[in-house]
């Protein structure tokens, strides 16, 4: 997994660029008036998706390295034990959105003001810990 760090802290980048980018962008490039969610959007949170079990995997290393640890370093337990709960509490809400996209049991749509959460707390996420995999690979 040591040599998969870099790569995927890469990829993690540039899912949070992508997706900052393209959510200050969205306002300005389509009218949802239409109810029609953009195919773009559909590409990225599949990306989102991706990019948020590799940061649940990685951060739950990291939450366990962090729990075995004998002296207490609280900037590592701190910082595993936050990236860990909140890539899962997003994984969650995007999921939740994502099946009201298609799958939804009669008039439920998704809430804008969750996608709104989640645009802009994931691409913090996620490159916050790509830049860390980045330095660690």
């Amino acid at each position: 997994m040591e040599m998969l760090k870099r790569p995927i802290g890469i990829y993690l980048i540039a899912v949070a660029v992508a997706v900052a980018v393209h959510f200050v962008l969205d306002p300005v490039i389509y009218d949802w008036a239409d109810g029609e969610t953009p195919p773009l959007w559909l590409v990225l949170d599949a990306l989102m998706v991706i990019g948020l079990v590799l940061a649940i995997i990685l951060s739950c290393q990291a939450k366990r390295a962090a729990d075995a640890m004998e002296s207490v370093d609280v900037r590592q337990y701190v910082r595993a034990n936050v990236s860990f709960y909140v890539a899962a509490g997003l994984l969650l809400l995007l999921l939740w959105n994502i099946v009201q996209i298609d799958w939804a049991a009669g008039e439920q749509a998704p809430d804008s003001q969750v996608w709104v959460v989640i645009d802009t707390v994931l691409p913090l996420l996620f490159f916050s810990l790509g830049r860390r995999l980045v330095r660690e690979g």
